[in-house]
């Protein structure tokens, strides 16, 4: 069952007149706020930079080359640098170059080619070519079996991504909140200018009265005063209204981020929003807040923390991997001596190598991952904190609402009654049997009675505002977040 403003507040419309400002101008100044505040702006530059951070990290699938040439004089051997993509035997000038890509689920092959001249051999050596090419597939076996390093990075650095588009949606919710919330004030300063230019025409009107009975001599000359007191205050009130109306249009233009926009100057548009407000009467179970972008954000962080333990945890263990090598040789001799060559014509060979290796202390290594792990308590403890609190506004929201609901039936009856008093205290005052203050009491107690039925109507729909926002709004609002990110009188009688 929905809750509804109930059947006995007719009477509170009936005062309020006729609805004429335009339904969708709420929605209308959402989405120009989500096309122009600079805040939302930054959120989407945010996810952009966390798309290509994303993207980063398919480079490690990316070919490495690796091309060396020079010449080498003497028998000078080099450690660790040897063909293909090494320096050329001793006396000879050389060129070589390699290529290894990384191949799914979990194996890095590589092709090399080196060509070689022997300039100055040695002995029973004679000059020429050498041509070597080679193969190799490495496969690693425990850290990083199944390129998981990389998998895990790139599962965090998605999460990420997650967690800024997440990041986005709580901006754009947040913008829509404020936008309500001070489209609220806006519409609640125009009902109460309303409603002190009928209470100053209330004013106007009795110290005209006043002037004429005193000139039939029916009242006495003292009750001017107070006639033309509350006229002066009532004044006063008018000017206020219009500063506070400016006040609240130019914090609205702020969250918008334009600065001028045509808005409406109905104060029965408070009115129409209140009619159409709803909430479930009674709080429905408690959600699980998928849909609030900050609930999404911590999650993500909360994934993103534990694809990076994941990969810490991986790094302890040893580096296994096992290596099977081929290489094809030839050569062609240029001696006209006779001499031959370092091997006889062709050649292949294999090599199947297991390579182990591991730091003697991995004490970088185990504080790196007791680090991440103290990471992911932190955003375990910070997503129940904004499950708390989340729950806590929803249901301060609802009780909020509610309550506004039933405050606005008792006002209606007070309004009504004060209504009637007034006409009693004037329809007294004219007759000459009673003051001028006494009416001007009645018009004060209907002025209060209006002002705190404006400020009920705004209690009602900020509850309604704060209840939804609390939630994450329905899927359609923010649906339409994300599409736009790509691309007179409070009542007929006062």
């Amino acid at each position: 069952m929905n809750r509804t403003i109930p059947i006995c507040l007719a009477g509170f419309l009936a005062i309020l007149g006729t609805f004429a400002a335009r339904a969708d101008e709420l929605e209308d100044l959402i989405q120009l706020a989500f096309t122009n505040n600079p805040s939302l702006q930054a959120a989407r530059e945010g996810t952009r930079q966390a798309i290509a951070a994303r993207d980063v990290s398919d480079e490690f699938l990316d070919p490495n080359t690796t091309a060396a040439a020079g010449r080498l004089s003497g028998n000078a051997g080099t450690p660790l640098l040897s063909s293909p993509a090494g320096l050329p035997s001793a006396d000879a000038y050389g060129g070589s170059a390699a290529v290894e890509v990384p191949f799914r689920p979990g194996i890095y092959a590589g092709v090399g080619l080196s060509e070689q001249y022997r300039a100055n051999p040695s002995d029973g050596i004679g000059s020429g070519y050498q041509t070597l090419i080679g193969a190799q597939i490495r496969i690693p076996l425990l850290q990083d079996r199944g390129f998981s390093l990389w998998k895990q990075n790139r599962s965090r650095l998605t999460e990420l991504q997650a967690a800024a588009e997440g990041r986005l949606l709580e901006s754009q919710q947040i913008i829509r909140h404020a936008v309500e919330q001070s489209y609220i004030a806006y519409l609640e300063q125009i009902a109460n200018a309303a409603t002190s230019a009928s209470a100053d025409e209330r004013s106007r009107q009795l110290l005209t009265d006043a002037e004429e009975l005193v000139r039939l001599k029916v009242v006495p000359e003292y009750q001017l005063a107070p006639a033309r007191l509350e006229l002066a205050l009532r004044r006063e009130e008018v000017c206020a209204a219009r500063l506070a109306i400016d006040t609240a249009r130019l914090r609205l233009m702020q969250i918008l981020g334009v600065p001028q926009k045509i808005l409406t100057t109905n104060a029965n548009a408070l009115v129409d929003h209140v009619t159409k407000a709803r909430l479930p009467e009674s709080l429905p179970p408690e959600p699980s807040f998928a849909t609030r972008g900050a609930m999404r954000e911590m999650e993500a962080m909360a994934d993103s923390a534990a694809a990076e333990t994941r990969a810490l945890d991986d790094r302890l263990r040893p580096d296994l991997s096992l290596a099977l090598r081929g290489v094809w040789a030839t050569e062609d001799s240029t001696s006209h001596t006779g001499a031959g060559g370092l091997i006889a014509d062709e050649t292949t060979s294999a090599a199947a190598v297991l390579v182990w290796t591991r730091p003697w202390n991995q004490t970088g290594a185990r504080a790196r991952l007791r680090e991440s792990r103290a990471r992911e308590a932190q955003l375990a403890a910070l997503r129940h904190d904004l499950q708390t609190r989340l729950s806590a506004d929803r249901a301060t929201a609802h009780r909020e609402f509610t309550g506004a609901v039933e405050r606005l039936k008792e006002i209606t009856i007070a309004a009504e009654q004060a209504r009637h008093a007034l006409d009693a205290e004037s329809e007294r005052f004219r007759l000459g049997e009673g003051r001028s203050r006494n009416v001007l009491d009645a018009q004060n107690d209907l002025t209060k009675a209006y002002r705190s039925r404006n400020a009920i109507a705004a209690s009602l729909l900020r509850g309604q505002s704060d209840f939804l926002f609390s939630t994450g709004y329905k899927p359609d609002d923010n649906q339409t977040a994300r599409a736009v990110t790509q691309g007179g009188n409070p009542g007929g009688h006062q």
